[in-house]
Parts: structure tokens; sequence; C-alpha cells
């Protein structure tokens, strides 16, 4: 019995060890069965080495099994080749094996072209005329802007002398000074413009020189349909003590008109146009008067008898106190006051020479002017009635702009309604919009009621 136990103890160990021995071996041989794969691999690489060359070999009638067993593994491995499909006979049905090749090279016959050397110069007559139009515009550009440039100096050399006998301070001096001395400042092709200062009864005196477009072609061929002359814009600044509180304005029929219709200061103080015959003036002139004391005082002897000689050449003389340049459109609402000057202007149309011998009496006949206007004075009476005209257009403003404002404001609550009304309408809350609904109703009740008056009534 013990020999029985201890042989089946021995049977078991040696089991046993034989089984640690093979684990031991696999593990020190971790890519054992990489390596057999690998093997297997290269077999098969090496079959398909000798695949590559196909030979021909009888067959033979009697093979082993081991050849028939190598034979049935190639078929097996033909039949999962991605490249079976080129030896398929019906993959490529109706396509020819040998395809006809022909070695000739097909002949290419080059037909011979007629150069035409001469050019159609009818073909560009577009491009011909933009090339003269820009070099006669060019050409127009340089000579309008040499003959505008010698009008003014021929002007400054003319008036110069005149000038400086009652100014100061004739001219400015800087890059844009047209000549060596002081002169024209140049503020367009077409636009001269020279400050005067020190001289009394008045602060200072600009000349603006506005000629005709000559350097503009386009400008140049509207003016032979519609002419426009070369004007001289003479702006006299008043001083404080200078002037008393009138408008006045002598000018031709036409422009009288627009200047009454444009002007703020005459359309509200100078309502009634006049004939010049009522002031011994030619009948093209017209005269604007906020009163006759200072159409009398302006339009005396002299100064009738120099308007009547040179009219033609007279566009407008405007004189005033409360010049605030052109009037407002009614669209536009204002709420601050417009800021007045006291002016003198005065227009002159120029000869076709571009101011000759004619400008020097209308010169002589702005600075008496100037002069007139220091020394006269109205009467009490007109005075008064002046100051009460001022004084009624101030409250007329004042009104406008108080109703401006008005209206701004009930445009601000307007705005301030909607919003609150789309902020209401987008909450989900039915209560506070029915809230809101009425509200408003009652809003709308109280603004149609009839405003009743209060009376008061004392106790006895």
């Amino acid at each position: 019995m013990r020999v029985l136990f201890f042989s089946l103890a021995l049977l078991l160990c040696s089991a046993y060890v034989c089984r640690a021995y093979e684990d031991g071996n696999l593990e020190d041989d971790d890519f054992a069965e990489f390596e057999q794969f690998e093997a297997d691999d290269n077999d098969n690489a090496d079959f398909s080495e000798e695949r590559e060359i196909p030979k021909k070999v009888e067959p033979k009638k009697e093979q082993p099994e081991a050849n028939v067993e190598i034979e049935d593994e190639i078929l097996i491995e033909d039949e999962d080749s991605e490249f079976e499909h080129f030896q398929d006979p019906e993959e490529f049905e109706g396509f020819q094996d040998n395809v006809p090749r022909n070695t000739e090279q097909p002949k290419i016959t080059i037909s011979k072209v007629p150069i035409n050397i001469n050019r159609r110069w009818e073909a560009y007559w577009l491009e011909a005329i933009l090339c003269c139009l820009l070099m006669s515009y060019a050409i127009a550009f340089a000579l309008g802007r040499a003959k505008n440039t010698s009008i003014a100096t021929n002007f400054l050399k003319l008036h110069k002398p005149l000038l400086d006998e009652n100014f100061t301070l004739v001219g400015e001096t800087g890059t844009d000074i047209v000549g060596e001395e002081r002169g024209w400042r140049r503020e367009a092709e077409h636009c001269f413009t020279m400050w005067c200062s020190g001289r009394t009864c008045c602060e200072g005196m600009l000349l603006t020189l506005k000629l005709i477009k000559r350097q503009d072609l386009v400008h140049v061929l509207l003016g032979t349909v519609r002419p426009s002359p070369d004007t001289l814009l003479i702006r006299v600044e008043l001083g404080k003590d200078d002037c008393d509180p009138f408008v006045f304005c002598v000018a031709q029929k036409k422009i009288a008109t627009r200047l009454s219709k444009e002007m703020q200061d005459l359309s509200i103080f100078c309502g009634e146009k006049r004939g010049g015959e009522k002031h011994g003036l030619p009948a093209s002139l017209a005269v604007l008067s906020e009163c006759a004391e200072a159409a009398g005082g302006v339009l005396d002897a002299r100064a009738t008898a120099a308007l009547a000689r040179y009219h033609a050449h007279i566009q407008y003389i405007h004189i005033s106190d409360r010049y605030c340049g052109p009037r407002q459109p009614e669209e536009v609402n204002v709420t601050k006051p417009p800021e007045t000057e006291r002016l003198m202007l005065v227009s002159l149309a120029l000869g076709p020479d571009g101011g000759g011998d004619e400008v020097r009496p209308l010169l002589q006949l702005v600075f008496y002017l100037l002069d007139r206007i220091k020394r006269f004075r109205l009467s009490k009476e007109a005075l008064a009635k002046c100051e009460k005209r001022r004084q009624k257009a101030a409250e007329a403003w004042l009104r406008g702009a108080h109703a401006a404002r008005q209206e701004q404001a009930a445009q601000r609550r307007e705005e301030r309604r909607k919003a609150e009304k789309e902020r209401i309408l987008a909450e989900d809350d039915p209560e506070k919009q029915r809230r809101w609904e009425l509200k408003e109703q009652k809003r709308q009740q109280k603004r149609k009621a009839p405003k009743m008056k209060q009376l008061k009534v004392k106790a006895l």
C-alpha cells in the first residue's frame, strides 16, 4: 500500500516538473510564436517568387500524395489572390487584345494666313476722340488758369494804390499769394481773396474776386449759352457804434426779389420793395428799406449820381445790423438764436477785361458810404420803431424756439412710450399688460377731455 502511494506521488511530481520546464521555455522565448509566423511568410514569399516564373511541367501519371496536397494549397491561394480579376476572361468582354498600331505619324498642314501690314485707323475713332477731348481740356485748363491769374494781377496793379490810401494793411503774405508782394490769396483757380484793415468807420474789409471758371472747359461751353460776368464781392465789417440799427438794400430788380426771399434780415424787416424811380435811381434798380429815413440818409445826391451812372455794374448794396445769412428752412428746428453781424455787402459785376476803369469810382462809392453811415443818425421816433421791430422779431423767434423745443420733447415722450409698450408686450405677464392698457386709456381720456378754468371767488 505504501509502495502504491509512493509511486503515485512520484508520478505526480514528475508530471509537475515537466510542466514547469515547458513553462520556463515559453517564458524565455517570448517571440517564438512570431518567429513561427515569419517562417510561414517566408515560405509563402518564396513560393510566390517561384510562381512569378512560370515553367512548363509535363504532367506525370504518378504523383505522390504530398504533391497533390501542395497543388491544392496553391489553387486555394490563387482563388484568394487580389489580382485574380485580371485573369478572368469574362471581366473584359468586347476588349480587343491586339490593338492595331499605326507606325506612320499624322501629317499636319499649316495654312498660310496673309499678314495685313496696313492698320485700319478707322477702328480707333473712339480712342482718338477721347484723346482729343483730354488734350483740349488740359489746354483749356492751362490757358484759363493763366487768364484768371493775369486778371487778378492787373486788378491789383490798377487799384492797389487806392486801397493803400484808405487802409494801413492791404493783402497778406504766404505761399498762396499771387505775385511777390502783398496781394491776392488764391483760394481756387477762379477765386482770389484779399484782406484790408486799418481804417476808420470799419473793422476791416474783405475783397473776393470771383472770376469765370475759365479753367473748366465744360463751364466755358455752358457760358456761351448762359453768360455770367466776373464779380467782385466786398464785405465790410462795421463796428458797434459805426451804424444805427436799420436794414437797407439797393439792387437789381431780379436780384432784389431773390434776396428778399433768401436773406433772413431782409425778409423780416424789409417787407416792401420800392422802385428806384421814387428815389431818383434808374428803373432797373429796386430799393428795400426798413424805414424811409434810412433810405433818404444813405441815398443822398452824390450816392444817387454814382448809382445812376454805374448802375449796370452794381448788383446789390446790402447794409444791415442784423445780418445772419440766408434764411433757414422751416423744416429745421433751431433752438439757439442766430449770430448777427453789422455788415455792408457790395457785389459788383466787372467788365470783359476783368475790372478796369469802372471799378475805381465804385470803390470810391463804397468808401463814401462808409463815411456816410458813420455820420448818419436816425431820429428818436424812427429809432424807437426800429427797436420795437427787433423786439417783436426776438419774441417771435423765442416763440418759435419754444414750439420747437416742445415738439422735440413730445417726440422724446412718444419714443419712450413706444419703448415701454414694447417692453411690456415682450413680458409674459398678462396682469401687467392689462394694468398698462388701463393706464394708457386713462391718459388718452384725460388728454381728450376739455380743459376747464378754475375761478377763485373771495368771500365777503
